[in-house]
């Protein structure tokens, strides 16, 4: 029984081995040429700025930064301004209406 798990220890091992050796050589054939250095000084902008309008796609609904939920959303689906979130279909953000309380 303790053959049994040395030998199957051994493959585990050798398996994995394998595996790190297979990924470490083709990170390695790629080199620092394939992945250009871009450093961003501290006082930099980036580039493009991004997306301000967070959408949910199982909802179909989009809400800017002007909702109260903007925050808390995650969003799955991202656009740059309201027309473009309403051309994919998706609806703007309205508030719940608030029920009075019945005694």
């Amino acid at each position: 029984m303790f053959g049994f798990f040395i030998q199957m220890f051994l493959l585990c091992a050798g398996a994995f081995l394998a595996g790190v050796l297979l990924t470490w050589l083709t990170m390695r054939s790629r080199g620092a040429a394939a992945v250009p250095e871009t450093r961003l000084s501290i006082m930099e902008e980036p580039a493009a700025p991004a997306p301000a309008i967070k959408a949910n796609s199982r909802t179909m609904m989009f809400h800017t930064p002007e909702s109260p939920y903007y925050k808390r959303m995650k969003g799955d689906a991202f656009f740059h301004s309201p027309e473009d979130a309403r051309r994919a279909g998706y609806t703007m953000w309205t508030p719940r209406p608030r029920v009075p309380a019945t005694t």
